[in-house]
């Protein structure tokens, strides 16, 4: 038998402990036995629930394997609660070549049932008692637990005469474990003595919880700073941590512990973050292998049920999301004599609607026009190589009310996503669009107003007429006042979940007409200025890109290696671009268009800024157009101060400066520029109270007012 890597016995121990666990082997049977028959379960359950054979269980009961594997035994001992197992276990990795080695850490485990391993050795915590002293450690770790807690957690009300004792004997064994298994030359891993209590210090490298709370904080910063990527990456992470709700399997005062609980719950929150971000992306697998573990140890969580069952019937699986619900139902109507809450409720209507929609698509398979109006899906089609932007997720939650108070019952929402020309907003408003099909299942309205130039009852009175005929009004059925309209078009939202998406929207009275009746429809628009004036409206400005978005962008359309290959290029096309999503989007498929052209041959021909606008040009996209009919809404009075400013001031100035050239007092110019600044035409002020141009606007009013 070989010696374990990086174990500090010697020959003459490793003989000893080869010659206990020979005596032990004829005992080992009947422990199995006498463990089985205490907890009254049959052989083949124990062979099921530990994942040994049941032949091998009754070799090992009939003291006919000599030598069982330290894996089998410690399974044994986990489905059995019996010590005397762990015992022999932690004996035998002493023999297990390569249990662990001198760079493997002792690592304590608490989320899922109570563990300490190291490597492929998982070491005998000692008896009960002892171990819910170290899981209880662990809850408070690096904090003192009180003498008081201790008893009350170990023994309740009737603690025995000799508890004082026995906590110091528990205390003196676990300091001995870890300090035999951590780096003498380091105290990271110890109990100390601290205010009449015990103190377990120990590092997040070393115990599971630890590192859990570590992870949650930057998936909460990285959600904060907009970057979903790495926010997905660290749930998944610290959700792997995870095999079970905290202490699984100690004694109940330890497993409803304050501590263990709000563990468990922020695990509970951070895989309902996971889900909901899955769904969004139709990840609906990833989501539902996420949930099911939790709703199993977890039975009565209504939230863990409604989105399990959202994922369930995105996935394809209808029937199980129903029988899920079904369960459930029945267990709260008979065991509780409540009814489901109203997010149990929705996600039930949610997955019937689309189990009652299948249905008829089948049914008519002919497809009558009528039956495909009444779920309109009017959206433009989505763009491949759209860059990931925080606002996305951002406005997806406000549409799907996964955290409003009212849930899908509130009134309806209502999503503004408004900047400058160019920023990117159709683009956003489409993609946004596409993320929330699955909850608005009766389909998406969608108007673009772009070049409207009449009256603004008569462009409501236009797209109403097209609403009412998705939606499945017959066209002798359509009202011909404007006010009877909006009261159909409300009237049939009231009764659906749809999603309505207006685009270019100009001015307030553009929009009232078309804002949805009920509670469960939405409306999402985009608007160059917020309109401040529709109410219940949440606005998301939509901000030019960071340098590494702009490269990211052009590396999608122009390919990866002509990036590579001239970096330092590719970053001043993004310069000369003032990073607008619109002008990188035209120089990128210009340069496709020209796969012979060098980047540096773009910036070249950039570099004019006489010129740059012209250059920035491409079939229907063209950067000089969108400003000029952006301006077209400017009032004079404003036309006239950007006018003075452009011609004035540089790419920034102060506000002393810009009344300078405009003529007027502080106040005054403070309120022209933050009327430029509300109309996308201005930057600022940052904290040093400077104003500035957006590049490309900067150019184009030079031009223009020249």
């Amino acid at each position: 038998m070989g010696v374990t890597k990086g174990c500090s016995s010697t020959d003459g121990d490793l003989m000893a402990v080869q010659g206990a666990l020979h005596d032990q082997t004829d005992d080992l049977g009947e422990v199995v036995r006498d463990a089985r028959d205490r907890a009254r379960l049959s052989q083949r359950v124990v062979a099921e629930r530990s994942g040994i054979s049941l032949r091998t269980l009754r070799e090992i009961e009939n003291g006919r394997v000599r030598m069982p594997r330290r894996h089998s035994i410690q399974r044994l001992a986990e489905v059995l609660q019996e010590p005397r197992l762990l015992d022999q276990a932690a004996a035998r990795s002493l023999l297990d070549e390569d249990a662990y080695g001198e760079d493997d850490l002792l690592m304590i485990q608490v989320l899922g049932p109570l563990s300490a391993v190291r490597g492929r050795s998982v070491l005998n915590a000692g008896t009960p008692m002892q171990q819910s002293l170290l899981g209880l450690m662990a809850l408070h770790a690096n904090e003192s637990v009180s003498q008081a807690e201790i008893v009350d957690v170990l023994w309740g009300e009737a603690p025995p005469n000799s508890f004082n004792q026995l906590v110091h004997t528990y205390v003196s064994r676990l300091r001995a474990l870890l300090a035999k298994h951590s780096d003498p030359a380091s105290d990271t891993s110890a109990i100390v003595r601290r205010n009449s209590g015990y103190e377990l210090r120990i590092g997040a490298d070393r115990l599971d919880l630890l590192r859990f709370r570590e992870l949650a904080t930057e998936a909460e910063n990285a959600r904060a700073g907009g970057d979903l990527t790495l926010e997905v990456r660290l749930l998944t992470e610290l959700l792997a941590l995870w095999s079970g709700p905290v202490l699984h399997g100690s004694s109940p005062r330890l497993e409803q512990h304050p501590l263990a609980l709000d563990a468990n719950q922020r695990q509970i929150t951070a895989a309902l973050r996971l889900a909901e971000l899955a769904v969004a992306y139709g990840q609906y697998e990833k989501a539902v292998d996420q949930l099911q573990p939790l709703v199993r140890h977890h039975p009565l969580h209504e939230g863990l049920h409604a989105q399990l069952m959202v994922a369930l019937a995105g996935a394809g699986q209808q029937v199980e999301a129903l029988g899920l619900f079904s369960k459930l139902d029945r267990t709260l109507r008979i065991d509780f004599g409540i009814d489901p809450g109203p997010e149990l409720r929705a996600a039930q209507l949610s997955v019937l609607r689309g189990v009652n929609r299948a249905a008829e698509d089948k049914a008519v398979q002919a497809a009558p026009p009528r039956a495909e109006a009444e779920r309109p899906y009017g959206l433009p089609p989505d763009t491949p190589d759209l860059v990931g932007r925080s606002e996305h997720h951002q406005v997806l939650q406000h549409l799907t009310q996964s955290n409003a108070p009212g849930g899908l019952f509130g009134p309806s929402p209502v999503a503004s996503i408004y900047g400058p020309p160019g920023v990117g907003k159709s683009v956003l408003a489409v993609r946004v669009a596409n993320s929330c099909r699955l909850r608005y299942v009766d389909g998406v309205l969608y108007a673009d107003l772009r070049g409207d130039t009449g009256a603004d009852c008569h462009a409501s009175y236009t797209v109403l007429h097209r609403f009412l005929r998705a939606l499945g009004m017959g066209e002798g059925e359509i009202p011909r006042g404007l006010t009877e309209r909006i009261g159909a078009y409300r009237s049939l939202l009231a009764e659906r979940r749809v999603l309505v998406v207006v685009d270019n929207v100009v001015r307030d009275e553009q929009l009232q007409p078309l804002l949805p009746g009920g509670f469960t429809s939405a409306l999402l628009f985009t608007s160059r200025a917020p309109l401040s004036t529709i109410p219940g409206a949440r606005h998301f400005p939509l901000s030019l890109f960071t340098a590494e978005q702009s490269l990211r962008l052009l590396t999608r359309i122009v390919g990866e290696e002509r990036v590579l290959d001239e970096r330092r290029m590719a970053e001043e096309i993004a310069e000369l671009c003032g990073h607008l999503p619109l002008a990188i989007r035209i120089v990128g498929q210009r340069l496709v268009t020209r796969p012979h052209w060098c980047l540096s041959r773009m910036v070249h021909r950039l570099t004019d800024e006489r010129g740059r606008l012209s250059e920035l040009s491409h079939g229907e996209l063209d950067v000089r157009a969108r400003l000029d009919a952006h301006l077209v809404s400017l009032a004079g009075a404003s036309r006239r101060a950007l006018a003075a400013l452009a011609r004035a001031c540089g790419g920034s100035f102060t506000l002393r400066a810009a009344a300078s050239s405009l003529g007027c007092s502080l106040v005054a110019a403070e309120d022209v520029a933050e009327t430029l600044v509300d109309h996308q035409l201005l930057e600022g002020p940052d904290s040093a109270g400077r104003y500035a141009f957006p590049v490309l606007t900067r150019l184009h009013a030079r031009e223009r007012f020249a």
